[in-house]
């Protein structure tokens, strides 16, 4: 697990984030190569089922420190019962964004940058509830918890329970904001503040062509969880509550052998860093492994590495190119400049996906000198 970022003084809440920090999980290694690529940059992660458009590669990229990603988060506890008692005794602490260690969350909940909402959702003595929602433009955050009395729900953790979700917004299925060329919008599933909650993530593909979420909607959430016949319906009224952001659109690019990789945009919110690239082969040439899994860094001028949240990548069924949104956590301050690392995953053998792992299990990579890019910040 990474270092929990906070600047709270309060001696009780940073002892609460060493243990937090201190917390064991376990680790499973056996996923395959959707799940295996969830290796280099946020605490965890995974995407959730929905209704996928069929055609043409859509590659989700989903990066993680540990190989594991969300499933070792989800099958145990992100924090003991007892910590989680305490934690709620805490005035102000008991937001699911602010116990959730994604930073920029964190600091959209001090800053009153989130939606606090009273809207839920019952069937069969279980009783869903969305508190908060977020929505800075580039990602809606949604803060989800169950309530329950009966032991055959209640000795599962949510993301457990959760077997689809469906969104639509303004009565529009999400998907009809997705590109015409097969590429679907990714629903991913974050942890929340403990075993009862998580956070529903999604954005918009307006970098590969599909359409700008309005400024302010209201999202149908259609949840199934096993065990219960009918979803869970929520409507949540969403607003995007940030006016302070950064874009740019550098098209620099840099060439490796065959290889010509292009920065086509950066965007900054204090909730959320995003890049899009493109990667280029020559005509009739075909991506495959490891470019195709291709990750990216982001580094700022004293050498910090963003934390990646989720991105994901699009290319024609054995084609020459690939389009990526990343996205990450933001930076602490504006940096005077960031340096993009592009790097490959190492594969123990690229026919069944299988990674090469380091002794921590964390995937092996190599970076690319030949593809970075300085990227000058214009504040």
């Amino acid at each position: 697990m990474g270092k929990y970022i906070g600047s709270s003084t309060d001696s009780e809440i940073n002892q609460l984030e060493e243990l937090i920090r201190e917390t064991s999980v376990e680790v499973n290694f056996t996923n395959r190569i959707m799940e295996q690529i969830e290796t280099r940059s946020t605490k965890s992660f995974r995407s959730i089922k929905t209704r996928k458009k069929s055609g043409p590669n859509k590659i989700i990229i989903m990066m993680s420190t540990a190989v594991a990603a969300f499933v070792f988060m989800m099958g145990g506890s992100f924090i003991s019962p007892t910590m989680a008692v305490s934690i709620k005794q805490i005035p102000g602490m008991s937001s699911i964004f602010m116990l959730a260690g994604d930073f920029g969350l964190k600091t959209a909940d001090e800053k009153g940058l989130v939606t606090k909402l009273s809207v839920g959702d019952t069937h069969n003595n279980l009783t869903l509830n969305a508190p908060v929602v977020m929505y800075d433009g580039t990602r809606v955050s949604i803060g989800l918890e169950h309530e329950t009395s009966e032991s055959k729900f209640s000795n599962k953790t949510l993301g457990e329970l959760i077997s689809s979700v469906n969104l639509s917004i303004d009565g529009r299925p999400i998907q009809s904001f997705a590109p015409d060329n097969s590429n679907s919008i990714g629903i991913y599933q974050h942890p929340g503040k403990d075993r009862n909650s998580v956070i529903l993530e999604f954005s918009d593909l307006r970098n590969q062509g599909g359409k700008l979420f309005p400024d302010e909607f209201n999202l149908n959430l259609m949840v199934t969880v096993d065990g219960i016949k009918d979803p869970f319906e929520i409507v949540i009224p969403v607003k995007k509550n940030i006016d302070d952001y950064l874009v740019m659109q550098p098209n620099i690019s840099r060439k490796y052998e065959n290889l010509n990789f292009t920065l086509e945009k950066f965007e900054s919110t204090p909730i959320t860093a995003s890049i899009t690239t493109r990667i280029d082969l020559p005509l009739n040439s075909k991506l495959t492994a490891p470019l195709l899994t291709m990750g990216v860094d982001i580094i700022d001028d004293k050498g910090n590495k963003l934390k990646m949240l989720s991105g994901n990548g699009w290319n024609e069924t054995d084609g020459n190119y690939l389009v990526s949104d990343y996205r990450y956590q933001p930076f602490e301050s504006t940096p005077e400049y960031i340096t993009i690392k592009p790097y490959i995953l190492l594969y123990q053998d690229k026919s069944n996906g299988v990674l090469q792992l380091d002794k921590d299990g964390n995937a092996k990579i190599k970076y690319i000198p030949e593809l970075e890019i300085t990227l000058p910040i214009r504040k």
